[in-house]
């Protein structure tokens, strides 16, 4: 399948990958057995530069790319910290006790929400979890992302991060940028690999077992397949909990990384059918089962489901739950997902040049919950310990059509007229728990035999309230697309590129997008760039109907609250102020230059300016009065008497998000060896320009402006000599703020990783690692008065770092 000479102009170096020449989502997607690395498509993704390209120096906007060697030598098995090792802008934590936030982890790049970004495999959107984010930080409350972890590492060819707007071209998602993984399509050989490690403390044991293979599919095809297993124990960071009784586990709770175990497969393939036509069908399966501690229920008597004793006809002394738990109760949560998508498609490029794609594809992620141990306490003594919750999925549905044109206008390249369509369609799906887990028991409300006093045990399984049969139900949202994408050297210096994207959405109307970029040769060895682009994006179904009660604790407060989190059209959102959510909307504006320094320097630096109107995230935390609180029970909403918190779905403020990227390589002969050194920094700031203070509170705000560090860098050097390889890389972690979970901010950090590795008879490569070599920690939390943790959570699990400290790991890898 070659690319047509008339579409390449002068700067044929540049890298498109789909991202800027946008011939569509991804026309250059799935390449036949024959064509898997044509000189052509090496032209396209090398940067240009006379080291190991990490950027793309020639594109009109900052795109990172990451080949598998780079992506494969680190210890991380999760694609989200992989790619956090390598883009300073992306940041994801490991949230611990956070309901699903705990098992689908929410990243972030540039400082937007996860959502903000779309993720493209082979150029084909991604489609989003199952999981609406309720919990992992500020900047993720509220939103529906894909699940990256999903992506297993040995199936990436290569990573791109485009670090710019890009609705205009791709449609919703794409305010802070675009992350295309494109997989491997050998046609023959593979490799298969064995990693297993351990941290410091001696706990969170893992284990990976990937492997890959090619085949031929008939004399001009592929068939690439990549299979993931891997086995996580639990971590835990925190202290036996002060109130846990002599006799109870220790500890009664983990503070840390979830029990985890998970298979996955993912296969490309593509078929040559003549010299210009040519079929290709990927997609992948993947089960992960998790499961992680909630926070401990004490049998204390001013606990809320402990205290009280509960009247039972027939037994003069009543009812207490620590009959059923004497030392108290952990519950235990658990998560089953599923996830898998099939995506196929049709190429053809004429004698003319002009060139269509039809493709279609349909992705589902599927998330079962379940608690044990726990109970529905307003069912009093007839409530079981196990309980289903229930069931999210999210299914999406596209069909695209894609044509590209290089049209002769008399300047220095054709000019490449791309036009496309597109039709997709959101499921959303909430399936009922079992009927205890949502029951309103008789014990809701009743007099406490004890005391004598009113009392109210709270509703449904406690820790996660299973999702009533009145809140459950298919959600679906169609939409459609018309887009247009051009792009011309007009000189051999002067490179230019405008695009428009018309988007129709059920029930939230139509929308235009734009985007103009460009960039200017002042030398050979310097250019600068710019684009000024508009955004959209609706609130998706999963935004417009989600509902959940969680347990949290918040500053400064020893005991766990209920927080009730609404969708905008609910009752409760709408007594508290609530109005429909509409669509965010952004505006974009960055400017750059790229150089060619002396020493074989490569150097970018790229401003950027996001402004986002209206956007779609959770409210701040209203707390119900006793009025309320009787108000929300006589409007019929369930546990209204022991709601804590209340938040909602809203549109609420806008921000601007404001950063500099800078990214410099170079490479040299050392010794009998070679030296690559890379160094990446960001710098990234937002800021509540507008806000609804009724719903948007300081603190809210202010874990919006300061949850993330401002500065984040990364040096990495790896050094080659024969068979052997060496890596070092230290990272930056600026300091960072949490103002409605611990009230104070966090000091700075760095954190280092070496590896080293020997491949023998180039056909085995053992190598030996550690993440987090000298072993750093974010600040503790302050301790209380009687210098005990109130809830035996030491380490904050926000932090940008993690919390689990250093990680060995050893890994023996065969080519084939």
């Amino acid at each position: 399948m070659k690319m047509n000479a008339a579409v390449r102009g002068p700067a044929t170096r540049r890298i498109i990958t789909g991202l800027m020449l946008t011939t569509c989502l991804g026309t250059l997607a799935a390449l036949p057995a024959n064509a898997q690395q044509p000189p052509e498509l090496e032209e396209i993704v090398v940067t240009g530069t006379r080291v190991a390209g990490r950027t793309a120096t020639e594109s009109l906007s900052p795109v990172d790319v990451f080949s598998n060697q780079e992506i494969v030598q680190q210890g991380a098995t999760d694609t989200n910290d992989i790619i956090r090792t390598l883009v300073p802008s992306f940041n994801v934590s490991r949230n611990a006790i956070s309901d699903g936030s705990t098992f689908v982890r929410p990243p972030t790049l540039r400082g937007l929400p996860p959502d903000q970004t779309l993720v493209l495999v082979n150029g084909k959107r991604r489609h989003r979890s199952a999981l609406v984010q309720l919990g992992g930080g500020a900047l993720a409350a509220g939103a529906q992302a894909p699940d990256l972890a999903q992506i297993p590492s040995i199936a990436i060819q290569r990573l791109e991060v485009l670090r710019d707007g890009a609705s205009a071209q791709y449609g919703s998602d794409a305010i802070a940028g675009v992350i295309n993984i494109q997989l491997k399509d050998a046609s023959e050989g593979g490799s298969a690999s064995l990693q297993y490690g351990s941290t410091y403390e001696g706990d969170g044991d893992s284990m990976r077992a990937q492997a890959n293979v090619g085949l031929p599919l008939g004399p001009d095809g592929f068939f690439n397949v990549s299979a993931e297993y891997t086995d996580a124990e639990p971590t835990n960071r925190g202290v036996q909990h002060p109130l846990a009784p002599a006799g109870a586990p220790d500890p009664v709770m983990n503070w840390g990384d979830p029990n985890s175990e998970s298979k996955r497969l993912f296969v490309n393939s593509g078929i040559d059918l003549t010299d210009s036509q040519s079929i290709f069908l990927f997609g992948n399966y993947g089960e992960t089962k998790v499961d992680g501690s909630f926070f401990y229920r004490p049998p204390t008597t001013t606990h809320a489901v402990n205290g009280p004793t509960i009247p039972v006809p027939g037994d003069p002394d009543g009812f207490r739950f620590i009959e059923f738990f004497p030392l108290g109760f952990t519950p235990r949560f658990f998560g089953d997902i599923k996830d898998a998508s099939i995506v196929g498609g049709f190429d053809h490029e004429l004698e003319s040049g002009f060139r269509y794609e039809l493709s279609a594809g349909f992705g589902r992620s599927q998330i079962d919950y379940s608690l044990k141990n726990t109970v529905n306490p307003s069912l009093g003594p007839d409530s079981p310990t196990e309980f289903f919750v229930g069931r999210l999925v999210q299914e999406e549905t596209n069909l695209n059509a894609d044509f590209a044109y290089p049209i002769e206008i008399g300047l220095a390249s054709p000019l490449n007229f791309a036009f496309g369509a597109e039709w997709r369609r959101e499921l959303y799906e909430i399936g009922p728990g079992d009927p205890a887990s949502y029951a309103v028991g008789p014990y809701a409300s009743f007099i406490d035999l004890a005391t004598g006093e009113p009392a109210a045990l709270p509703v449904g399984s406690n820790g996660y309230p299973g999702f009533r049969p009145e809140d459950s139900g298919e959600f679906k949202r169609d939409n459609y697309a018309v887009y247009i994408d051009t792009e011309t050297d007009v000189t051999d210096a002067l490179t230019l590129g405008v695009a428009a994207r018309y988007e129709d959405f059920d029930f939230f109307g139509d929308k235009i997008n734009w985007k103009v970029s460009g960039r200017y040769e002042l030398t050979d060895w310097l250019a600068v760039r710019s684009s000024v682009n508009t955004g959209f994006r609706v609130p998706t179904p999963g935004q417009s109907q989600t509902s959940s009660v969680q347990t949290t604790f918040l500053a400064g407060n020893p005991n766990p609250v209920a927080r009730g989190t609404y969708p905008a059209a609910s009752i409760v959102a709408e007594y508290f102020g609530a109005e429909p959510l509409k669509p965010e909307e952004s505006f974009n504006v960055a400017a750059g230059f790229v150089a060619d320094l002396p020493g074989d320097i490569s150097l970018t630096v790229d401003y950027y300016n996001i402004k986002v109107e209206d956007r779609i995230a959770l409210s701040g935390d209203f707390e119900p009065t006793a009025a309320d609180q009787a108000a929300l029970a006589a409007l019929g909403v369930p546990g209204a008497n022991t709601l804590g918190l209340v938040n909602y779905f809203t549109n609420a403020f806008d921000t601007r998000t404001q950063g500099v990227d800078v990214v410099a390589n170079t490479s040299y002969d050392l010794g009998t060896g070679s030296l690559s050194l890379t160094a990446a920094v960001n710098y990234n700031k937002t800021k509540v320009t507008e806000r609804d203070e009724t719903v948007i509170d300081d603190t809210r705000m202010a874990d919006l402006e300061e949850q993330l560090p401002e500065w984040r860098g990364n040096l990495t050097g790896v050094y080659t000599v024969g068979p052997m390889s060496f890596l070092t890389r230290a990272s930056y972690f600026d300091s960072w703020t949490d103002t409605a979970t611990y009230g104070r901010s966090f000091g700075s950090e760095w954190v280092f990783d070496v590896e080293g590795s020997y491949t023998f008879n180039d056909f085995v490569t053992v190598s030996v690692g550690v993440q987090n070599l000298f072993d750093a920690y974010p600040d503790k939390l302050a301790p209380d008065a009687d210098g005990t943790f109130s809830s035996g959570q030491v380490y904050p699990d926000t932090s940008p770092i993690g919390y689990n400290g250093g990680f060995w790991y050893a890994r023996i890898t065969a080519t084939f």
